[in-house]
């Protein structure tokens, strides 16, 4: 029987004063990290909901969620679809660890129109959502799949409307090459008009956000009155820009013969561990894109969830114009009127959502599922190809090693200095031979203060991490990998042999010179083949430690090499450093000034002034220990 997890004190207060409204609540976990947002028509239901028996039943998610609760916070707003829109906001800028996340890892491109210029150009971009920050009254366009096709058709669309390409200040000596071979205007040299242009510009963007047909209408009058008025080169161009622009709309597949049909078609294929969705854009009857995202099932998400959060967080944060009439779905959503009211305040019109049960609109819906399925299968292909070459290196290097057992996880150390001083290690991770950046560490050298000394510090960093380790029951790794010879490596079993860990996991050293690996209570090095993909694998995993190593290195050197005297003052933040560095120019002056002179520097209290004076003098204890309480106290 499931165990419900019961609210800790302060979580029962904050429960029962829960407003009756609509809003937002926010889960903090005991180190006050935001973990879940939600939203709800009824703050006071929806919250107590997950600690109740019935809201439980298939929702495994909510076993794992549930008992980290620490704090409740709550957003009260006015209305569900108002709650909906500030939940995608405030998902996308926390993201929190249990809710579903919609990341566009593959950084598809997006095609923009500069309106923040004058004499707007066509540019491609790759983060929307930052570049919307920076350029709000821009318009932006995709994403775009296939970046062939896209590239093709900003090709046809800048030889048919020759908008400015150039980046440079507007006015030059002489019109750039690209007026030279008609594929701009001139704006430069005042050759076009602004009027002229910007009619251009909102073809172009009547054209990207798949009203084609209402462009290429446009062009065709144009065409016909040039031509009446006996411009028969111009209309003859016209002609051509209206040909070239029609080659692009038949690549894209008819799927109603309806031309006024506008529509987002999203369907889903799913295993335990993850999802893919399929949004197919439908405009005037064509597919004029198909895009997959895949999201993980993690932390036990079930996939409706995914779905169902997938759905929101993209249609409350894509483009207006991207939002068609109707919204076709595979199966219902819980929040299926308030998104539709949300997104009807968006774009100011109404926008449909349905699930069809027949017709055209569900072959649609069957198209997309087969995509997403089709996706789906070519993953789980990848991915087992993958596994098995991965499990392949594994098993060569615990034979060629005589391991206990494949290392799936390796941690690797490193100890980087400078003739001595900002002693720092790293430790880099590895699972499954690909590396985990997010398992990283750093450590500044505590215990070695006399000098170098690898040997005590590979001691002290080895013994650091894995005490750590075993106070928090954390996992251990398979292999651990020392950087350096048989010295190093008997400092880090040391260590271990002092936490009774040694034995509990395989641990080498890896020497530079020979690439000789050595082992514990053996003598006598392995010396593995130059061509051994193992071999490779430690070489890659010890210059990974050593990079990270050094650049931590360097950023303690850098930051060391920036500080002054003054930033040692006891007592002295910013806002005194300026006086004092104001007052007396260099640090040397300060240390030649009197009391009396640091007394009279306007803002420096007396107390102050003297514990500066016996920091810079070393006249006794008894002023630094001053310095440091009147510091402390300043500080509470």
């Amino acid at each position: 029987m499931l165990r419900i997890a019961q609210p800790t004190e302060t979580v029962a207060q904050q429960l029962a004063g829960l407003p009756d409204s609509p809003g937002v609540y926010i889960f903090r976990d005991n180190q006050t990290e935001i973990i879940y947002i939600g939203k709800a028509l009824s703050l006071r239901s929806r919250v107590r909901s997950y600690w109740s028996a019935t809201s439980w039943a298939g929702r495994p998610k909510l076993a794992v969620l549930v008992p980290r609760v620490d704090s409740i916070e709550t957003i009260v707003t006015n209305s569900e679809k108002e709650a909906l829109l500030l939940e995608s906001t405030l998902v996308r800028q926390h993201m929190p660890r249990y809710n579903v996340h919609l990341k566009d890892d593959k950084r598809y491109p997006w095609l923009a129109i500069t309106y923040h210029e004058p004499f707007p150009r066509l540019i491609m971009i790759r983060d929307p959502h930052k570049y919307r920050k920076e350029h709000p009254k821009d318009r932006v366009f995709g994403p775009y799949v296939e970046t062939g096709l896209m590239w093709e058709t900003v090709r046809i669309l800048r030889k048919v409307f020759p908008m400015r390409q150039r980046r440079t200040p507007l006015f030059k000596d002489r019109p750039c090459m690209n007026f030279d071979i008609g594929l701009c205007l001139g704006p430069c040299q005042k050759l076009v008009k602004e009027d002229f242009y910007m009619h251009m510009v909102q073809q172009v963007e009547l054209f990207l956000s798949g009203s084609q047909s209402r462009a290429v209408a446009a062009m065709e009058k144009e065409m016909a009155e040039a031509s009446d008025a006996l411009r028969y080169e111009e209309a003859a161009r016209i002609r051509d820009r209206i040909l070239a622009l029609r080659s692009v709309m038949e690549r894209q597949q008819v799927m109603f013969q309806d031309r006024t049909v506008s529509l987002d078609v999203i369907a889903q294929a799913h295993t335990d561990k993850a999802i893919m969705i399929c949004l197919m854009r439908i405009r005037e009857g064509k597919l004029v894109g198909s895009e997959i995202f895949d999201l993980p099932l993690s932390d036990k998400t079930t996939f409706d969830e995914a779905y169902e959060s997938f759905i929101e967080q993209y249609f409350t944060e894509c483009e207006v114009i991207s939002i068609p009439r109707e919204i076709l779905l595979q199966h219902k959503i819980d929040d299926e009127e308030v998104l539709e009211q949300a997104l009807g305040v968006r774009t100011d019109r109404a926008v449909k959502i349905s699930v069809p049960l027949r017709g055209d609109k569900l072959r649609m819906i069957e198209m997309a599922q087969k995509n997403a399925s089709h996706a789906l299968e070519q993953q789980l292909r990848d991915l087992e190809s993958t596994s098995a070459a991965c499990l392949e290196l594994l098993t060569k290097l615990q034979e060629e090693l005589e391991l206990s057992r494949p290392p799936v996880r390796i941690e690797c150390f490193d100890i980087s200095h400078f003739q001595g001083t900002d002693q720092v290690a790293s430790m880099v991770c590895f699972e499954n031979v690909k590396s985990k950046k997010s398992d990283y560490r750093t450590f500044k050298i505590k215990t070695v203060t006399d000098g170098p000394d690898d040997f005590a510090s590979m001691k002290e960093v080895v013994g650091r991490r894995y005490k750590r380790l075993k106070e928090e029951s954390k996992p251990l790794p398979d292999l651990i990998i020392i950087d350096g010879g048989k010295g190093q490596l008997n400092a880090a079993i040391d260590a271990l042999k002092e936490l009774e860990l040694f034995g509990q996991m395989d641990i080498i050293g890896l020497a530079k010179r020979q690439e000789e690996v050595f082992k514990p209570g053996r003598s006598d090095p392995f010396l593995l083949s130059r061509r051994s993909e193992a071999l490779l694998l430690l070489q890659r995993t010890r210059d990974e430690a050593h990079r990270f190593a050094v650049t931590f290195h360097r950023k303690l050197r850098a930051k060391r090499s920036l500080m002054s005297g003054f930033d040692e003052l006891p007592n002295v933040g910013e806002a005194r450093r300026r006086l004092l560095m104001m007052k007396f120019g260099t640090f040397e002056r300060l240390t030649q000034a009197s009391l009396e002179d640091l007394k009279g520097v306007p803002k420096i209290p007396e107390k102050v002034a003297q514990a500066i004076y016996n920091h810079l003098h070393g006249t006794g204890a008894g002023g630094d220990t001053e310095g440091r309480e009147l510091e402390a106290a300043e500080k509470s």
